[in-house]
């Protein structure tokens, strides 16, 4: 999610046991390294690139998944395309992963950038989808598939990481990974995070989001997202902060994509820092979604 607007996601499930805490947490977590080397970083600034930023993956040669509020800004009538996200403009991005020294910043030029054709609808006011259209929350579905030029670079050079459309059931494993929130509550430097969860059940996020924006938004139920339960639930679990928005949810042998990360589940009134022990959510990409996202994703990803 983008560092502007989103604490953001993930969750780890109720079921970790051992598991949870055998493995590495991503806020304070395990630095990724050269692992994933299909994510990045990428912002419309290239003068403080890392002030407003967000986690993203590449899936095509030409074409980065991310987070339709990555893409999209708000105001008090609701979302829309900013200038920024319009053709020919251009994104920067790095592949580094720790950005506490200085590196170079690349940049892509955007050739569209593309949302759900009912989020589209949504920003033309059309109600067909209340959820979707009121001027607060978070987008749905929260998924964006940008197209650059090709052109020579880092982005040109990385792997793609292909997409799986089964659905995820309570109790997967998955990876989450982003660059954002680390454990003492800083958003920078940012730095290349990964952690192991499972998945939880539609049940228990219910349960653990009650008062939250989460539980006032549907977040649980309403057939677009999946999450994991942070580390108020346990202290072993693991949560992202803001700047892991867009990030992807992998599964492994092979690593490819199940999820984007989209938004935590804090309460209106919650203490800034809410975001270190949240439950967080994912936008699901799965052919049993409410929205039909895994039959628009195959009609616009290019192979």
């Amino acid at each position: 999610m983008k560092v502007k607007i989103l604490s953001l996601l993930m969750f780890l499930t109720l079921c970790l046991g051992s598991f949870g805490q055998t493995r590495p947490r991503l806020v304070g977590g395990n630095p990724a390294g050269q692992l994933f080397p299909s994510v990045f970083l990428f912002s419309e600034l290239r003068k403080n690139f890392t002030d407003y930023f967000c986690t993203a993956s590449k899936i095509s040669p030409t074409q980065f998944l991310t987070s339709a509020h990555c893409v999209l800004l708000s105001d008090s009538k609701g979302w829309y395309f900013p200038e920024t996200a319009k053709p020919g403009r251009r994104y920067f991005y790095s592949f580094e992963r720790d950005l506490s020294q200085p590196v170079t910043v690349f940049s892509a030029t955007i050739k569209q950038v593309n949302i759900h054709p009912l989020l589209h609808r949504c920003l033309q006011k059309g109600k067909y989808f209340p959820a979707q259209c009121k001027p607060t929350g978070v987008p749905s579905p929260d998924i964006a598939v940008v197209t650059v030029e090709q052109e020579a670079g880092p982005f040109a050079d990385a792997p793609a990481l292909p997409l799986d459309f089964t659905p995820n059931k309570p109790g997967d494993d998955i990876i989450m990974l982003g660059y954002g929130l680390q454990g003492n509550g800083d958003i920078l430097p940012p730095l290349l995070k990964y952690s192991f969860s499972k998945v939880a059940t539609p049940e228990a996020l219910s349960e653990v989001v009650k008062g939250t924006l989460a539980e006032h938004e549907g977040m649980p139920n309403e057939g677009l997202f999946f999450g994991t339960l942070g580390s108020l639930v346990d202290p072993s679990f693991p949560n992202l902060g803001s700047g892991d928005s867009g990030g992807p949810v992998l599964k492994d042998n092979p690593y490819r994509i199940v999820g984007v990360n989209s938004n935590a589940g804090c309460p209106e009134d919650a203490p800034s820092d809410c975001e270190k022990t949240t439950n967080s959510f994912f936008a699901r990409i799965d052919s049993k979604a409410t929205i039909s996202v895994a039959e628009w994703l195959k009609s616009i990803v290019h192979h």
